[in-house]
């Protein structure tokens, strides 16, 4: 059987998430293959060039014809394979996703290893399993699932690379950290950690993206020992963390909140990071944040657990060993995998790459020559690979 020319696509491209900026690049890089993208949703927070643009532009208008009629249908029925995005326990079936192909792939990043028998069987109901892991792929294989693949994140390598640093903070050793706030994270660590580097380093700077547009699972970063309460949430789903931070020990002038920034401008405020910290406790793929930093030749502390252990390699970042389990908590009963970061080891990697730049910046080039192989492109015919596998079978 030939692989069809299309593939419909579940979840909705955006510039301030991690699916939404798999979708995005997903659908470039389909266009790219002379394959024809089809979207299940509109975009979301999408701020692209506009030589991308308008790249995109008739794949979405042909996904508003398409909600039309799925609005009168309720679900969709295709002769091509559809890609449908999948929560913890294979969360939601396949009977309720609105678009079935003549092949369906379930993508899923889980953090939560308490998958259900009702959750296994929703995933035997899909043609194939893509994990972002090779923790995620290993934990489903000992579920006994044999119908998993893997095929990790990618990078924008014409966007993420090494670039000047600007002189906007060039008395200021700046330590950037990324991804949404919540306990999972671990920011609580980094705040930890950026308390006590700067006591004697009163130039440190931290620059962080930590806005969550799920706020339900924010508060959650209160579960710390090292932080007081958590952020306000403000009536427009944004996060007082300005003030939250001042009350848990940081001055006013040692941190800057970039809030929701596109993936397009990432590249500028990496350009300006002396180091980049992911203590996460957890993370269900590789840590697209942690890949982009890498990217752009940024020397980044790394714990190594769970998805990010396929981000290290030896020299190519500062990597985090000294970890203990991690107990669940509301709302992850399964954390198998997970593990507590130490915040004194944290702090004697700051001190290490601060006092060896030389080294630091060593570690930053591998880094960035490590993650290279992981270009949105080859990522993206290596799902396409897989896809066309069900068809020759």
């Amino acid at each position: 059987m030939t692989a069809p020319d299309s593939i419909g696509i579940g979840w909705r491209p955006s510039s301030v998430s991690g699916w939404g900026v798999y979708g995005t690049n997903l659908i470039l890089e389909l266009l790219a293959l002379e394959r024809n993208p089809v979207l299940a949703a509109p975009p979301h927070r999408l701020d692209v060039d506009p030589d991308i643009a308008a790249k995109l532009a008739p794949v979405f208008q042909r996904q508003e014809h398409l909600s039309d009629l799925l609005e009168k249908t309720g679900v969709l029925e295709f002769d091509f394979p559809v890609l449908h995005a999948l929560r913890n326990d294979f969360q939601p079936a396949l009977a309720d996703q609105p678009l079935q192909g003549s092949h369906n792939i379930g993508v899923i990043f889980f953090e939560d290893t308490d998958i259900s028998e009702e959750g296994l069987a929703r995933a035997r109901d899909y043609d194939m399993i893509v994990t972002g892991s090779t923790w995620n792929k290993e934990v489903l294989q000992r579920r006994g699932l044999d119908h998993v693949v893997n095929v990790f994140q990618g990078i924008d390598d014409s966007l993420f690379v090494r670039a000047p640093r600007p002189d906007t903070y060039e008395d200021r050793f700046v330590i950037f950290s990324g991804g949404k706030l919540e306990y999972r994270k671990a920011q609580d660590v980094v705040i930890a950690a950026f308390r006590e580097f700067r006591e004697n380093h009163p130039e440190a700077l931290l620059m962080f993206a930590w806005a969550n547009q799920w706020p339900v699972i924010m508060p959650t970063i209160a579960n710390s020992p090292f932080v007081e309460g958590h952020p306000e949430v403000l009536a427009n789903n944004e996060l007082a963390i300005a003030p939250w931070l001042i009350a848990n020990g940081l001055p006013e002038d040692s941190f800057i909140d970039l809030g929701m920034p596109a993936n397009k401008d990432m590249p500028r405020y990496l350009a300006a990071a002396d180091a980049a910290i992911f203590p996460n406790r957890c993370e269900p793929g590789t840590n697209l944040v942690a890949m982009e930093a890498m990217a752009a030749s940024v020397p980044c502390l790394i714990a190594a657990n769970t998805g990010q252990l396929d981000l290290i390699d030896e020299g190519n970042c500062y990597p985090l060993n000294k970890q203990t389990p991690v107990a669940p908590y509301e709302p992850y009963a399964g954390v198998d995998g997970w593990r507590e970061p130490d915040v004194f080891e944290v702090v004697e990697s700051l001190e290490s790459l601060y006092s060896d730049r030389e080294e630091a910046r060593r570690r930053g080039d591998s880094g960035a020559d490590f993650i290279r192989q992981f270009s949105w492109k080859n990522q993206i015919e290596a799902l396409v690979g897989h896809i066309d596998d069900l068809y020759r079978s």
